[in-house]
């Protein structure tokens, strides 16, 4: 079974993935903040932009690692 997921492994198709994760995870938390107006739409806006800056580090440091073959 691993073996048929090595391709899904490479650092461009890794990539790939973690850019539509984080799209998806963008869409997902900015819709509170659209539904909203004044100071809250603002709470929601900070929350969110903290919430992806966040996963953004993450998901690039995996990256990196995996480009060099430190981890998957």
């Amino acid at each position: 079974m691993i073996d048929a997921l090595l391709p899904l492994y490479s650092p461009t198709s890794l990539g790939v993935i973690f850019v539509m994760l984080w799209i998806a995870t963008s869409v997902i938390l900015t819709i509170p903040a659209f539904a909203t107006r004044g100071t809250p739409q603002m709470i929601w806006f900070g929350a969110a932009g903290f919430v992806l800056t966040v996963e953004a580090a993450v998901l690039i440091a995996l990256a990196v690692l995996n480009s060099q073959g430190k981890i998957f």
